[in-house]
This record gives structure tokens, sequence and C-alpha cells, in this order.
């Protein structure tokens, strides 16, 4: 029998989960050290909905915490009848509720909060933090949305993109960890400015994409229309200027030694301007994706994988590593991942199989 838990918000309106965050409750904690041991394939989605737990409430401050309990304490201890609504849903007995109200009562507030964080994560994109607004897609989502000065942006999976509230005022600088297609609102007065880990992209009114994925060692700026500037921050700031039909690509080796020679590590890295390459009816490969396309060109299949992975939120791994070097060129449009890898297999000699919900294995 498969687990019931298929999403981190399953997760996070369990009681017993919250109990395992707070690590509270001993019996809570073991089940689901036990729950991780049976099932490794949900390993990464409990991991991720710990972080998503812990984020949250890091931003609520314990003071308000506090003070919220000392007036839910005050309301109990002053009208002894009101009822209790027990939030435990396994049968065990339990002590007091007063000798219990300090764990009861963080959790009830934590349920609660999840409950209204999880409704009004649903209804809307952004995601409000302290002085920015957060857009996030999680694998296997898509994502457009309009900036407050009428630039239109499309988010692509497993990608997080935030823009302070001063956005539009005095400044358009928005903050890019993964990958998003910009058709910026002109404006000559405020430059639109991309910042990622390795470049900014500035432009005044263009339309170009930008991918910087976390996990990925190459850092990617294509430029569709229009005029933009790339500065590497990782090449002395160096700045380029990118025309229609142009793309920078940053790489960085792995192995870099961060504390190593500057010699060294400039053979490790190294920026390169190209004009992109278009299909037969036009079309750029590096910006297929915005039209819900996936398109490779001579990529190794590790390459493929990685996007493979945000596209169908799955995790592909490889039992040798000649597999990984395995090149494609194709398109898809609206095919499952099993299309996609039996379709793949048809011109290189290689297996799959699923491991659980999310996990596939290619072999030989």
């Amino acid at each position: 029998m498969q687990p019931k838990y298929r999403t981190v918000e399953d997760l996070l309106q369990e009681e017993s989960f919250i109990n395992y965050c707070l690590r509270n409750n001993e019996q809570d904690v073991r089940y689901w050290e036990n729950f991780i041991a049976a099932h490794p394939g949900k390993r990464e989605l409990i991991a991720e909905a710990v972080q998503e737990y812990r984020l949250l409430f890091t931003a609520l401050a314990q003071s308000d915490l506090n003070e919220q309990l000392g007036n839910l304490k005050n309301k109990l201890e002053g009208n002894e009848s009101t009822p209790v609504i027990e939030l435990n849903r396994t049968g065990r007995l339990r002590a007091p509720f007063y000798q219990r109200f300090s764990s009861t009562a963080i959790v009830a507030l934590t349920i609660i909060t999840i409950g209204l964080y999880l409704f009004w994560k649903t209804q809307r994109t952004p995601t409000a933090q302290p002085n920015r607004v957060q857009y996030v897609c999680k694998p296997g989502e898509r994502k457009s949305f309009q900036f407050p000065d009428g630039t239109q942006v499309i988010l692509n999976a497993g990608s997080e993109l935030y823009l302070n509230e001063e956005y539009a005022k005095n400044t358009r600088e928005v903050y890019l960890k993964g990958e998003a297609f910009f058709e910026v609102q002109h404006n000559a007065a405020v430059p639109f400015i991309v910042h990622t880990s390795s470049m900014d992209v500035k432009a005044l009114g263009t339309a170009f994409n930008v991918k910087s994925y976390n996990n990925e060692n190459k850092t990617e700026a294509v430029l569709i229309r229009g005029l933009v500037e790339v500065t590497l921050k990782k090449d002395n700031n160096r700045k380029l200027l990118l025309h229609p039909d142009e793309k920078v690509l940053w790489t960085e080796k792995e192995g870099e030694a961060t504390n190593g020679p500057a010699v060294n590590k400039s053979k490790m890295e190294q920026a390169v301007v190209q004009s992109v390459r278009k299909t037969d009816n036009g079309d750029v490969k590096e910006v297929a994706w915005v039209q819900n396309n996936l398109a490779f060109e001579d990529e190794a299949f590790e390459e493929i994988a990685y996007q493979l992975n945000r596209w169908y939120n799955v995790t592909i791994q490889f039992e040798s590593n000649d597999i990984k070097q395995y090149h494609f060129t194709a398109t898809f449009k609206k095919e499952k991942i099993e299309q996609v890898l039996d379709i793949l297999r048809t011109s290189k000699r290689f297996n799959y199989r699923f491991e659980g919900e999310q996990k596939i294995l290619i072999y030989k």
C-alpha cells in the first residue's frame, strides 16, 4: 500500500508531523523516523515539509507567539467550562489539558496558522515576506504574472523570484534562482535588472530569458528582443552587450577551488557569447518552455535529466556514468514522462523503472 502523503501540504496538516517538527512528542518522532526508514522515496518530500515548516515559523516572532499563548491561556483560565476540542485523533489517553497546555497550544496554533497559510498560498501567486514579494514555482509548475510596472514574467518549474516592496518606485531590481522569461515594460529612467549568483542582466525595454539553477553549474541569458547588458560578477564585473538572438553562457566547472590561485580559477570558469540556433519554424530552443514545450539539441542525458526532474517533479538517477553522456535532440509538447523516456530510448540503448512514485532509475 502506498503512503497517503503526496504533497508538503498533506504533511503540514498532520498533528503528529507538527509534533515531529517540534520534537516534543517521542511517540510521534519515533513514528515519523520509522516512516522515513520504511518509505525512503518520501525522504525528500518530508525534508521539504520540515524546511517549509521552519521557514514559515521563523518569520513568526517568539514574542508574538508568547503573547498569543498568554492570551489563550488567560481566556481558558477565565472560563473553565469552555469546551476543549481535542486535536488527538489516535484514541490514545492523554494527560489533563492544563498539564499539557504548552505543547498542545503550540501545536494548535501551528496547525491553525498552517491552515491559514496554505489557504492564503493557494489564493495568490506571490508570497509576501518582510520588505519583499516572492514568487515560487515548485517542480512540475509554471506560472505567469505581471509586475506593478506592467512587466510580464513567466516563471519555470523549480524557480524562485523576488522583488523589494519599493519595486517600480525608485528601482526595478529582481532576484532569481531558477529560470524566468521577462518581457520588460520600457522605462528609460529606471532600468530593469535581474540578479543571479553569477551575473546581472540589465535592460531598458526588452524580452529575454535568464536561467540560473542552484544545482547546475551554468548560468545563461538569452536575448529575444531589444538590448541588454550582462555583468559577470565572478569575472571582475566584466560587462557584455547582448543583441537579439544572442546568448551568454557562464560555466563553472565542478571541483572549483574557491580559495585556489586565480589562474586555476580562470581555467574553470568561462563566459561564452554565441548566436542562438533556431528551428525550421523559427523557434528558439532556450525559450521553448515558455510555450510549454521541452526542446533538446545535442544535449547530454545528464543535462536533460535536470530539466525532466523539474518539469515532471521526479528524481532521475543513473545506474552508470556512461549513460549520462548519451546525447539527444528532440522536442516534446504534452507527452508524459514515460512517453518521453520511451521515445529517447528508441535511439539509445537504455531502460528505466520507477522506484516509488517519483524516483526513476535509468539503467542498461
